[in-house]
């Protein structure tokens, strides 16, 4: 019965905090409009993970691509930067408003700063995945209990729509395993670079 009444209570609190997403990467819109708590399993798995412990996520994009037809113009590399920094502000501040909606067990979002120092620090800036001395750093300075590593991608099917794909996962720091897995693919209008 109380497994039912968690399962309730954090289904009512991850819709309400995702029904109505609207994210915006680099000129466009990307509406989330999901219907079931299954759709979201990183934002349910920190609900119950928040239950039994303190928790602390480290936000970090991993590969930004944008469609290869235009990685040799001008601009690209500036629109991938603007990009990958929405990418980022948008989920913390996304993981921020669920954690409010999460109350008592709620989490924190490690300080951007200390992130981007230790990123700074280490060798590659495109990541598709973590390293473990990579983890071990950003546990170690910024006393994360997790990672949200994020890779998006765009291409372009035509002038003026494009396919987005966000994968996200959830990177226990201490033991390099992924809790949680979640993937979006969205079709949308778009203005092109």
């Amino acid at each position: 019965m109380k497994l039912l009444q968690a399962f309730l209570i954090t289904s009512f609190l991850v819709l309400a905090a995702c029904s109505n997403l609207s994210r915006s990467y680099g000129l466009t819109t990307l509406s989330h409009n999901k219907i079931s708590e299954n759709e979201f399993p990183i934002d349910s798995k920190l609900y119950y993970l928040s239950c039994n412990q303190n928790i602390r996520i480290a936000v970090v994009a991993g590969t930004v691509k944008i469609d290869n037809n235009y990685e040799g113009y001008d601009g690209y590399q500036e629109f991938v930067s603007v990009t990958t920094e929405e990418l980022i502000a948008d989920y913390e501040h996304h993981l921020l408003d669920l954690s409010k909606y999460f109350q008592k067990y709620a989490f924190n979002v490690v300080n951007r700063r200390e992130v981007n120092r230790v990123l700074n620090e280490y060798e590659s800036s495109n990541l598709a995945f973590v390293p473990e001395d990579l983890r071990e750093k950003i546990g170690a300075e910024t006393t994360a209990t997790h990672i949200l590593l994020m890779n998006f991608s765009r291409n372009y099917d035509d002038r003026s729509h494009a396919i987005d794909i966000i994968e996200r996962q959830l990177i226990n720091v201490a033991t390099g395993s992924v809790e949680a897995a979640d993937y979006l693919k969205v079709r949308n209008s778009i203005s092109p670079l």
